[in-house]
Formats: C-alpha cells, structure tokens, sequence
C-alpha cells in the first residue's frame, strides 16, 4: 500500500481517536451531571418529606390543643372526659397513620429515583465501556499504520550508492 493511502487512512483514524476521546469526556461530564442532579433532587425530596413532617406535626398540635381547651372549658364529668379520650386516641392514631403515609410514599419516590439513577449511570459506563474499547482498537489500529507508513517510506527511499 502506497504511502499516500496509508497516510489518508492516519488521518482518518486520527479524527476517529479524537472523536472517541471527545465521546468520553462528554460520557465523563454527564456522569458527574447525573450525580449532581441526583445530589439536588434527593436534597430536595428530603426537604418535601420535612415539611410535610412538619405540616403534620402543626396539625397534630393543632388537635391536641383543641382537646386541651375542651377538657378545661368542660364542667368535668365522666362522658366528657371520656369522649375527650376517644379524640385524643383517635388524634394519635391518626397522627400514626399520616406519619407512616408521609414515610411510605417519600420512601417509594427515594427509591424510584435511585433506580432512575441507577439505570442512568448504567447505561452510561456501559456506553463509556464500548467507547474505551473502540478507542483502544483505534489507537492499536493507528499505532500499526504508523509503523506501516514509516516502512513503506523507508521502502521507497532511493538509495544513492
């Protein structure tokens, strides 16, 4: 093969090496990307699950407080007392039941973004996986043109002896 075919064929392995290099950078960028995105969206949901926490235990304040001016502006008999029993328990287990709904469903929407995550950065390092290795046969394929292209001009030296 003439030196000029082999040289074009450099080139255009060369341009292929920097187009992969380049792949891998960008593939790089959007992995970090993936996990600052990740990082924001997960402080985020930690913050939602906060303030419903908070939202709950207000109203959950709100109700005791209600009874407690019940039981101090009643006249003390047993049926009062009673039936403010029955609206303390049933604010407890209310309180409960929110609290372990609150909890269930933050925990259902951490988990789907860590598999959403999960998937990504999967599908990220297979992608960087298959790109390293055409990279490295590139680089093997240019390393061997190289080594053809400097026997074929040294073939085709004219010799002056």
């Amino acid at each position: 093969m003439g030196w000029v075919t082999l040289s074009l064929r450099k080139m255009v392995l060369t341009q292929r090496v920097s187009e992969l290099e380049n792949r891998l950078t960008k593939l790089s960028q959007e992995q970090q990307t993936l996990a600052n995105s990740s990082s924001y969206q997960e402080r985020a949901l930690g913050l939602r699950r906060q303030d419903a926490y908070k939202n709950l235990m207000s109203n959950y304040s709100d109700g005791l407080n209600n009874i407690q001016w019940g039981i101090a502006g009643g006249n003390g008999n047993m049926s009062e007392m009673m039936q403010y029993q029955v609206q303390l328990q049933q604010s407890q287990l209310d309180y409960m039941y929110n609290k372990m709904m609150i909890d269930s469903v933050f925990t259902a929407q951490e988990q789907a973004l860590q598999d959403q995550v999960n998937d990504k950065q999967t599908y990220l390092e297979l992608e960087q996986e298959q790109v390293e290795t055409q990279l490295e046969a590139a680089r093997a394929e240019l390393e061997q043109l190289d080594e053809a292209v400097s026997q074929d001009i040294e073939r085709s030296t004219i010799s002056l002896v």
